[in-house]
């Protein structure tokens, strides 16, 4: 790490000054500056690809700026690496956890900073400490279990505690909320309430309005690599940050039906997987969006899983346009028309060292090769005719890896629509990505249904997104369902009280 005196200014927690990173021909980040503050929760929001990424990893040592300065309290720095940064106060937490799974929660804590006895780690201080830190913070964990065995959230705090393990200046958490239950939430607003009042400065990184609103003091805006707006969170609303960092409004709101729903295209009866669901039954039509709400954990994912056959032990009946299915493995499934988009897009839902061509041919290679070869002509077809279909921002021949979260997303869509499905089931169809191509998913989904008569399941812990996009709702609540509502019925406050076990199969009858 190099530290140097900078002129005399306001001490700003961290002056970031004239910021460019170039890949390539790629421009990342051009000549951004703003400053955060002491104190304060500061969120930094834009649309995927706007260099949020970029800038975090510059900020923490990951990325060197080909132009620009930081300055932190006033001390310009520039660090070669996260630990150097960790070890000057700051520290940045990602969705996914990065952690080391085969440790225990107290050696990943006080990693690269093991107390010693001698030349010996000293585990009964490092255990003591890490238990300290976790109270600090309210995490009830048990500092000896091993990071493998615990959740998403407890992953994340397991980060939060070994942050605060130096002395932190500094906590940038990247769409901190997106696998928690809305409890976990809750808890991590509280920790966060508390380090503001401490005097530590958090950039909160969300594309959820509703958090920003909540919790944020500042909202810095990124667009196309540069830098768009710096105001205080009072002077914006929702509409005006949206317009801010897609150029444009974008509103998220329901679209009336005016076609009629076809005949049951899929239709399950006392579906059930011991120790994950029970009883699950419903009907999905031709052209019909069918939401599925509940609390993480609930089972609704497995559900969507057990339809598309990666479940054993399935009891109860499936019925694809009123022939009777019995899934037996992915591939039986999806030559039946019924498909299914993880919600891990980039470990399940596409291969990333792959171009966009070959991940779009991948589930059709049956009908895309002759006597065993490919024709490589009608694979750069039906990759090109799924781009142009669904806006991909990408040649045909990109690696899906140099995408966007956003088209990557696409990219798994098309793959599955290149097989011409009659049932689509999505798990978290707009995960992590930005409010502008929320938009656009949204519309493909639409046009997908009423104009293409798909029937879609829609998993969804977006409840803005179940209320705009579904023309039904299954709310599943302790692997039951219990609810299933028209959306002209449907509520937040019906959906989260039959969701949290207040109701039991409310509207079904």
């Amino acid at each position: 790490m190099s530290v140097q005196a900078s002129s005399a200014q306001p001490l700003a927690r961290l002056r970031i000054e004239h910021i460019s990173k170039n890949f390539e021909a790629v421009r990342a980040l051009h000549d951004v500056s703003f400053e955060l503050q002491p104190g304060e929760i500061h969120a930094l929001i834009g649309e995927n690809g706007a260099g949020k990424s970029t800038l975090v990893g510059i900020i923490t040592g990951l990325v060197s700026a080909d132009t620009g300065t930081l300055s932190l309290d006033g001390t310009a720095v520039s660090f070669r690496n996260p630990l150097e940064a960790r070890a000057a106060g700051l520290a940045a937490v990602y969705q996914d956890p990065n952690l080391f799974p085969h440790l225990s929660v107290a050696e990943n804590i006080f990693t690269g900073q093991y107390p010693r006895k001698g030349l010996a780690v000293d585990s009964q201080t490092m255990r003591r400490d890490a238990r300290a830190l976790l109270t600090k913070l309210g995490f009830d964990l048990d500092v000896d279990r091993l990071v493998a065995s615990l959740t998403v959230a407890e992953a994340q705090f397991v980060e939060i505690a070994r942050a605060l393990s130096s002395d932190l200046r500094l906590l940038i958490l990247d769409e901190p909320t997106s696998a928690l239950t809305p409890g976990e939430a809750q808890k991590l607003y509280s920790v966060v309430a508390r380090l503001k009042e401490e005097g530590t400065t958090v950039v909160w990184i969300s594309h959820r309005m509703e958090e920003i609103r909540m919790l944020a003091d500042t909202v810095t805006v990124l667009r196309d690599g540069g830098h768009v707006k710096t105001l205080p969170s009072s002077e914006l609303d929702d509409d005006a940050m949206i317009r801010l960092m897609v150029g444009r409004s974008v509103a998220l709101e329901a679209v009336a039906r005016v076609d009629a729903l076809g005949e049951s295209r899929l239709s399950v009866r006392g579906l059930s997987v011991p120790g994950l669901f029970d009883d699950i039954s419903f009907d999905v039509h031709e052209g019909e969006i069918v939401g599925v709400a509940g609390l993480v954990g609930s089972g609704r994912s497995e559900i969507a899983q057990a339809i598309f056959g990666l479940s054993p032990n399935l009891l109860g009946s499936i019925a694809i346009d009123g022939a009777a299915v019995t899934p037996k493995n992915p591939r039986h499934m999806s030559e039946r028309g019924v498909v299914y988009l993880p919600e891990d897009r980039d470990a399940e839902g596409v291969i990333s060292t792959m171009t966009i061509t070959d991940n779009i041919g991948l589930p059709s290679i049956k009908r895309l090769n002759t006597f065993g070869f490919m024709k490589p002509k009608k694979e750069r077809e039906l990759a090109a005719n799924q781009r142009t279909s669904l806006s991909i921002k990408g040649e045909v021949t990109d690696l899906v890896s140099s995408l966007s979260g956003g088209n990557r997303q696409k990219v798994a869509i098309g793959r599955w629509l290149a097989t011409n499905p009659k049932v689509l089931l999505l798990d978290e169809p707009t995960h992590g990505i930005d409010v502008g191509t929320k938009a656009q998913v949204h519309d493909i989904m639409r046009d997908l249904a009423r104009k293409h008569r798909l029937a879609i399941l829609m998993i969804s812990s977006d409840m803005q997104e179940v209320l705009a996009v579904s023309d039904r709702v299954l709310v599943i609540s302790r692997g039951r369902l219990a609810a299933d509502f028209d959306i002209a019925d449907a509520t937040q406050e019906r959906i989260l009280a039959a969701a949290s076990g207040a109701g039991l199969k409310e509207g079904a009858e």
